[in-house]
């Protein structure tokens, strides 16, 4: 039986901001500090995805090139946080703009899964061959509201699916022998059955895809 495909992903990659969208800012426009803060961007995110493509070359590779306070690229596009609070009250035709930028990032991803999952494995409900397994690649701040994150690295993935928790298993393992000192935790610090990229694409495309998440503190990371 043929392997199946990996797929890497950064969807916070960047915390740049379209110049199109900084004029309509104008004066409101996202502060640096924050821009340069993790709610601007996974910090150290982008230098582990581009290491991990180059090792693992994988059948595919995405990452975003602007900051999720711009559009969340992880978000779906009803989530209260699709929009920050710098550009949810935006003019409708920039909200739009930034709505083409997340759909044009989506499309790239699904036009890569559906080319490898046919329509009729997308509606196997169980014991559906494994076509796709991808790797999101995110990074957390050590400390949010005060209270210190308890992980080295979190693999997020959703515990209802077998192939999911077998995969998230074996990724702990790989990790465990080349960094055994490593604090690894499951779904944590965010559930991976949250809304997500991982989410939408468990959602459309049936047990053939497998989608992890893996977190990475960003204490161990740097720029």
């Amino acid at each position: 039986m043929k392997a199946p495909a990996l797929m890497i992903t950064c969807e916070h990659a960047s915390n740049a901001v379209p110049d199109f969208v900084l004029r309509a800012l104008r004066d409101s426009k996202i502060p640096d500090e924050v821009l340069a803060s993790h709610r601007g961007y996974d910090i150290g995110a982008y230098n582990i995805f581009s290491n991990l493509v180059k090792r693992l070359k994988p059948d595919f590779h995405c990452s975003s090139r602007f900051s999720r306070l711009v559009v969340d690229m992880n978000r779906s596009s009803t989530s209260k946080s699709f929009y920050s609070e710098y550009t949810a009250s935006l003019p409708s035709a920039v909200k739009e703009y930034m709505f083409t930028l997340w759909k044009k990032y989506r499309e790239k991803i699904e036009n890569f899964v559906s080319g490898i999952i046919s329509a009729r494995e997308r509606k196997i409900e169980k014991e559906a061959p494994l076509k796709v397994i991808h790797l999101g690649i995110h990074s957390f701040t050590p400390v949010l509201n005060d209270v210190e994150r308890d992980a080295d690295v979190g693999i997020l993935y959703d515990p209802a699916r077998p192939t999911e928790a077998k995969i998230a298993t074996a990724l702990i393992k790989s990790i465990h022998e080349r960094a055994p000192w490593l604090k690894i935790r499951k779904n944590y610090p965010y559930l991976g059955k949250s809304d997500g990229l991982t989410t939408t694409l468990r959602q459309k495309f049936g047990p053939s895809y497998a989608g992890l998440e893996i977190e990475i503190n960003q204490k161990l990371l740097s720029k």
